[in-house]
């Protein structure tokens, strides 16, 4: 049996554990991602940590995954919408050099999206997307067990279709990408501006009627309605942050999410899951891509 360090480094938290490519994850560490990542040299505190964590035990593989692009080839970290210092990174060579194991990286969401797809035995034949509503719209798309990758390494980057009209500007630079209107960090705004005696963590039990927030939910919907009608998926998984919060009105999001999909099909058979926000579940995805990955490379 493998043994795998699995590592989910966010905008937020750097999540690790030793897990075996079987769901089971041990010794699990949540930190902030600024107690680790604290120099300018990302690269060499990535493996000063991991050494530090392994602390003499062998493992036979790693597995990291990044809110961000990465190259085709899943060897260079390209660009970080969330985390600027974190950009241009040969992470593959050079961790790969320094700790001496095979080294897998991939976007933190198709971790995600491997946990999701095994836990609620979601078939690998076919097409799947797993949409994750967190600080912005995390999206990868599995089809027959592999994830969508694309001719630059950049297929699935839901979170950055455009909205006409909207002037936000996007962590990734470019304006009025819809992330910006249906993720976590515009839900903050919309508390801070609209309901600032509320708790963010109420924000749905206390004004899920309340018009902004319905249309934060419309703007969810368009993410998942645009790439349904696109791929037609056997199955699409939705969770994160924001689909987790108490009071969310699931309801409404699946309304909002039938009246823009295509009629009669897929909007007559479409198959949702609801995945729930689990803190180790990105790094048990960690071991299941990085198991899969090297039984097919032997």
């Amino acid at each position: 049996m493998s043994k795998i360090i699995g590592i989910d480094i966010g905008g937020t938290n750097f999540r690790i554990g030793l897990t075996d490519g079987r769901g089971n994850v041990s010794d699990f560490r949540k930190q902030h991602v600024k107690t680790i990542l604290k120099t300018d040299d990302v690269l060499k505190d990535i493996a000063d940590f991991i050494e530090g964590y392994a602390d003499g035990r062998k493992f036979d593989g790693i597995a990291v995954g990044f809110p961000a692009t990465l190259n085709r080839e899943r060897t260079k970290v390209l660009q970080a919408p969330n985390l600027k210092f974190m950009e241009d990174l040969p992470v593959v060579e050079y961790l790969r050099g320094r700790l001496n194991v095979p080294v897998f990286a991939e976007r933190d969401v198709v971790f995600t999206l491997c946990y999701d797809m095994r836990k609620y035995e979601v078939p690998v034949e076919g097409i799947t997307c797993g949409i994750y509503f967190g600080t912005g719209v995390g999206n990868a798309i599995m089809i027959n067990g592999k994830p969508l990758t694309g001719r630059n390494g950049t297929a699935g980057e839901l979170g950055h279709i455009p909205v006409e009209g909207s002037e936000e500007i996007c962590g990734c630079g470019l304006k009025g990408c819809i992330e910006n209107l249906a993720g976590g960090k515009y839900l903050a705004k919309l508390q801070r501006d609209y309901c600032p005696d509320t708790d963010i963590g109420n924000i749905f039990v206390e004004h899920a009627d309340d018009d902004a927030v319905r249309e934060f939910i419309a703007h969810m919907a368009v993410c998942v309605a645009t790439e349904v009608n696109i791929l037609d998926p056997d199955n699409v998984i939705i969770g994160g942050g924001v689909a987790n919060m108490k009071g969310f009105p699931r309801d409404v999001l699946h309304d909002c999410v039938i009246e823009r999909v295509r009629r009669p099909y897929p909007a007559e058979n479409l198959r949702v899951i609801y995945a729930e926000d689990e803190p180790e579940k990105s790094v048990a995805g960690a071991g299941y891509y990085a198991c899969d990955r090297m039984l097919r490379s032997s």
